[in-house]
């Protein structure tokens, strides 16, 4: 059994090795629900030699030629 100091340290997640365990252990392992993953390619259009924020910025840029809203708040 390893003390609470060994249990602390280390690292969690979950192995194909660890799950294919725990399956045949009884457990079923599923993600919690609210957790999703993307990829910078979906969800900016990342382009590789790009700087991440040159991608944000002209996904943006995009978004906000594409909306109808018209400029508001101070200086408008």
């Amino acid at each position: 059994m390893k003390s609470k100091d060994q249990e602390k340290n280390e690292p969690f997640f979950i192995t194909e090795d660890v799950a294919a365990e725990m399956a045949a252990a009884g457990y079923e392992f599923k993600p919690p629900g609210h957790a999703r993953t993307k990829s910078v390619r979906d969800l900016y259009g990342w382009q590789f030699g790009e700087m991440l924020e040159e991608a944000i910025r002209r996904h943006l840029g995009k978004a906000d030629a594409a909306s109808e809203c018209e400029p508001r708040g101070e200086g408008v």
